[in-house]
């Protein structure tokens, strides 16, 4: 027993001392091709703006319709937003193959809710199922960036804004997406309190809508992601009133 430990030993040492002299002769004159890099990238954003406004007895929604990957645009009818329950709309942008599946699971997940529970779940309930949803998914998140909008059970318009990984707030006014950092200035200065130039009727919807749809306009000059058709969706007490408009055709 003590000869086959001696002599493993022995033959170990002789293996290290000719790899440390010989074979590093060999390699360091031995040229090997070399590796490439992987740039393989599991996600892509797609494009797609959203802005939402909360008011005192409804919820507007609103939506670009391209879908660009790139410089191509692969379809310009697509539709981000999606009715979850009876008023209640989530928008999400970002990557589509992630937008359909959590739009998706998000909804039937939902239904079955409402289904068990033979009643509508209110919009901060769902807030709170949503951010549990994308916060489960942490490690390798959903690349989308998600509005949720809505009347709450008091019948006000309510707005939750949602990050890629969960955390979420009720805001009254809010954009996502490609175009967020050109429309979201003009959403604070026109009703973050901060503007004296320009004074609108927040009561009225359709000077909202007239609002929102020109920064839609303004902002699809400037991006290229964002343009062709316009979807509003305005939530109220009698229901959701769908609006469709040409944005800017390239």
């Amino acid at each position: 027993f003590y000869n086959i430990k001696f002599m493993s030993l022995v033959e170990s040492y002789w293996n290290l001392y000719l790899w440390n002299n010989n074979w590093n002769k060999v390699l360091k004159n031995t040229e090997f091709p070399k590796k490439e890099n992987a740039n393989f990238n599991p996600y892509q954003n797609n494009g797609g703006t959203i802005v939402a406004f909360s008011g005192k007895s409804y919820s507007i929604i609103a939506s670009d319709t391209r879908c660009s990957s790139g410089f191509s645009i692969p379809t310009r009818f697509q539709t981000r937003i999606v009715k979850i329950s009876k008023k209640i709309l989530l928008a999400t942008s970002g990557m589509f193959a992630d937008i359909k599946f959590l739009q998706r699971l998000i909804k039937n997940n939902i239904t079955e809710y409402q289904y068990c529970n033979k009643e509508n779940i209110f919009i901060d309930n769902c807030a709170f199922y949503i951010s549990s949803t994308l916060y489960s998914k942490r490690f390798f998140p959903y690349y989308t960036f998600n509005i949720l909008s809505g009347l709450d059970k008091n019948q006000k318009g309510s707005v939750y804004n949602f990050d890629a990984v969960g955390s979420f707030e009720n805001v009254k006014f809010n954009c996502v997406g490609s175009g967020q950092f050109l429309i979201q200035p003009l959403l604070d200065s026109h009703f973050g309190g901060n503007g004296d130039d320009f004074v609108f009727d927040i009561n009225s919807i359709d000077n909202l809508l007239c609002c929102i749809k020109e920064f839609f306009l303004k902002a699809s000059k400037r991006g290229i992601q964002l343009g062709d058709g316009l979807q509003f969706f305005v939530i109220t007490k009698k229901g959701v009133l769908i609006e469709n408009y040409f944005l800017k055709i390239d």
